[in-house]
């Protein structure tokens, strides 16, 4: 099995807002694992990074972690049992549940698609059928949201956040534009002194959902409010994984389900399961993300009450093609094998994407000298002789589509002479070329193609990572934990350069 990781980078349509935060961009990580040549997708959200450790750099650092088991997994091996290989994750995955559901995910992909079934079959479910999404409006002016809901008119419920369920007036302006039912999320931040009060005048609005009204840790709040409310409430970020079903049926009416947040779609399946057994509501949602994530979770829509993937709607940039929504929000699944979703290189949403070799070096023809010459190479621009090799990978930072920045990684171990850490032979990768146009410097393009060429050369393997830099470079490899060996080396055409190397790991 080969695994991969790719950076993207979702705006949306608009701002998004919530009684927690406002979204301007979300970066992801979409995890690729391949084997026979078919390919399986998962993706992790560089969202509340505290909280679920899902900052970037803790993501690539997961992942690379996870290489030397990714490369023992077969999915359709004796040993591919999905609980199995999920129990194996987990133990290495303990504090990463985007990482681990990403991998997890990726890998019900694959197994699907390497059986030639559609996602939902291979997970032993029934087809999904009249699926519908309910459409989120996030936190604005009355004005600004009742124009969101008038964008998307007919759809069979509104999910809203509000700041304060004591304002009405959002619900009131909302109400002159539709008779669907609303869905009002307060995402941690109500005070029980605003909501209770309000119940009565919530559900003559036709409130007939409230999702998350108090923090994780107010169960108390939580039970009480079970106890009055006219208008059931579901936990959602009071449900992270299975261990926390008790306590949520408990103080809850039901849950929401996001394989993200529980660390894929194997527990995920569990968790909707055992709520359906309780008798509990269940609504399946998702993290910010592109249709390389929620085009999976929705296979398992036919299992829910209430069904919230409009994600992919609320994007102005995407990845590939998955799920689509009509215009009233009812969903279609991709009629092909596994999650159906495709990538699309073109799409505007990829940030760090693997390209062709000869993209890689228009870029560095437009940066002089960013490239040292290599054996084989009678210029510093020349072609490479391993660019075509199987195990060459050439990276970009994309810019609406378009390259603005390359970096090569070639199987080559380091030259003779060079004393480092515990060598072992044929584990090394060497770095080439890396450059970024002068429009994307300072902006953290140049550290996102470096973190993820490190990862990638960890998940294929690799535990050296090095290559030779200018002195204009120096302190940007320290920064990124690059060691630096020996004295300087006048390469050819190129000037002074230096030996940097580092673990994988």
């Amino acid at each position: 099995m080969r695994v991969t990781a790719h950076e993207t980078s979702l705006t949306q349509r608009h701002l998004w807002r919530s009684a927690r935060e406002a979204i301007p961009v979300t970066r992801t990580v979409i995890v690729e694992t391949e084997q026979d040549g078919v390919s399986g997708y998962g993706e992790a959200s560089c969202f509340m990074t505290d909280h679920y450790n899902s900052g970037l750099e803790r993501m690539h650092a997961d992942l690379r972690r996870t290489a030397p088991l990714l490369t023992t997994l077969d999915v359709c091996g004796p040993d591919g049992d999905a609980d199995t290989v999920w129990q194996r994750l987990a133990a290495e995955l303990p504090d990463s549940p985007f990482v681990l559901a990403a991998l997890d995910s990726s890998l019900h992909d694959l197994r699907a698609r390497l059986l030639g079934v559609p996602l939902w079959k291979s997970l032993g479910l029934d087809r999904p059928h009249d699926l519908r999404s309910s459409y989120s409006i996030g936190l604005d002016t009355p004005e600004a949201m009742a124009g969101k809901l008038r964008e998307r008119p007919g759809w069979c419920a509104y999910k809203v956040k509000l700041a304060d369920p004591g304002d009405l007036g959002i619900l009131r302006e909302l109400r002159r534009q539709t008779d669907a039912p609303f869905l009002i999320d307060g995402n941690c931040g109500w005070d029980p002194g605003r909501l209770v009060p309000a119940l009565p005048q919530l559900h003559d609005l036709g409130v007939r959902l409230i999702e998350q009204p108090y923090p994780r840790a107010a169960w108390d709040d939580a039970r009480s409010l079970k106890e009055i409310s006219p208008i059931p409430v579901i936990a959602d970020e009071s449900i992270t994984s299975p261990a926390d079903l008790d306590a949520c049926a408990d103080a809850f009416h039901g849950i929401n389900v996001k394989p993200m947040k529980a660390g894929g779609l194997t527990p995920a399946l569990a968790m909707l399961r055992a709520a359906r057994e309780r008798g509990l509501i269940t609504m399946l949602g998702c993290m910010p993300e592109s249709a390389a994530g929620v085009t999976a979770t929705a296979h398992l829509g036919g299992l829910v009450d209430h069904l919230d993937v409009d994600v992919v709607d609320l994007l102005a940039v995407d990845t590939g093609h998955g799920l689509s929504l009509d215009a009233t929000g009812h969903v279609a699944l991709p009629d092909r094998p596994g999650s159906g979703y495709l990538p699309d290189a073109t799409a505007h949403g990829w940030y760090v994407h693997h390209v062709p070799a000869e993209r890689a070096h228009l870029v560095r023809r437009q940066v002089p000298g960013c490239a040292p010459a290599m054996p084989g190479a009678g210029h510093p621009r020349d072609e490479h002789p391993q660019d075509a090799h199987p195990a060459t990978r050439h990276l970009a930072v994309l810019l609406q589509g378009r390259e603005a920045g390359a970096v090569s990684l070639y199987a080559e171990d380091p030259p003779a002479g060079h004393d480092l850490p515990n060598p072992r032979p044929g584990r090394a990768r060497r770095l080439h070329g890396m450059a970024t146009l002068d429009e994307v410097r300072g902006t953290g393009a140049g550290s996102a193609l470096l973190r993820t060429a490190l990862t990638v050369a960890a998940l294929d393997g690799a535990e050296t990572f090095w290559g030779h830099v200018p002195d204009a470079a120096l302190g940007f490899y320290r920064k990124h934990r690059f060691d630096v060996l020996g004295r300087p080396l006048d390469l050819p055409g190129a000037g002074p350069h230096h030996f940097v190397h580092r673990s994988t790991r």
